[in-house]
């Protein structure tokens, strides 16, 4: 009965308290207070901020001949006019405009000189031969467990 009546008064507090929190949530900041909060810490630098493409894109911007476009060597207009019309929505994707929406002008400009100033090359193909996980004849080496 104890256990009931604290989920009931904690029921209570969260339907009192969660609809100014989300009010609170839905403010938006001005470009002014936003700049504001910016001025107090320094700007991270392109290759940093660029280290959070690598997932899709490639570590430093190159890639395997896969489905997504290198970054490394992209002409550094071209890379803030892509950014800025994935930011705007201009483009219907199903990542980049969360991607790009982060990002003040400034940081997408020193993104764009990282990659600019990165050679346009692919990664050589992984050779399976000497794979973590693979035998030289291709079957999958035994890892961990019984021997």
């Amino acid at each position: 009965m104890k256990i009931k009546n604290q989920l009931l008064q904690s029921a209570l507090i969260a339907c009192l308290t969660l609809p100014g929190l989300v009010m609170a949530a839905d403010a938006k900041l001005t470009d002014e207070q936003v700049n504001e909060i910016n001025a107090q810490f320094p700007m991270p630098s392109g290759k940093m901020l660029g280290d959070s493409c690598a997932a899709c894109h490639g570590t430093l911007g190159a890639e395997f001949n896969e489905g997504m476009p290198p970054l490394a060597g992209m002409n550094r207009q071209h890379f803030i006019d892509l950014m800025k019309a994935f930011r705007q929505g201009d483009f219907p994707t199903i990542v980049m405009h969360d991607v790009a929406y982060v990002y003040s002008d400034a940081e997408i400009e020193a993104m764009a000189d990282y990659f600019a100033s990165l050679p346009a090359e692919q990664w050589p193909a992984p050779n399976v031969r000497e794979s973590a996980f693979l035998n030289p004849d291709g079957t999958i080496k035994q890892i961990g467990g019984a021997q």
